[in-house]
């Protein structure tokens, strides 16, 4: 009797995620330390390549180094990037 007490005991204390914030996207958790990856959107006016970052904000692709750890930062939103003509 007291290892099923003990058991639900735990259970109840185990905890949960529930009210925790979870990013509704990957950007909030890339494989890479920068949270970047590569971004290019041809098709709306942005044949270079830029990364994309878990922040947000597009950044210059960095050469060999790709988007870790990026560039100079370009823009607050895809939209900000010159060239971009998507809406």
């Amino acid at each position: 009797m007291s290892t099923i007490i003990a058991i639900i005991c735990g259970a109840l204390a185990a905890p949960t995620t529930e009210g925790q914030d979870t990013p509704n996207s990957g950007l909030g958790s890339r494989g890479v330390a920068s949270g970047c990856y590569p971004f290019a959107s041809p098709r709306c006016g942005l044949s270079e390549t830029y990364c994309q970052c878990a922040d947000g904000r597009f950044y210059d692709y960095n050469g060999k180094k790709g988007c870790n750890p990026p560039g100079a930062i370009i823009s607050e939103s895809v939209t900000g990037i010159p060239g971009y003509t998507c809406t």
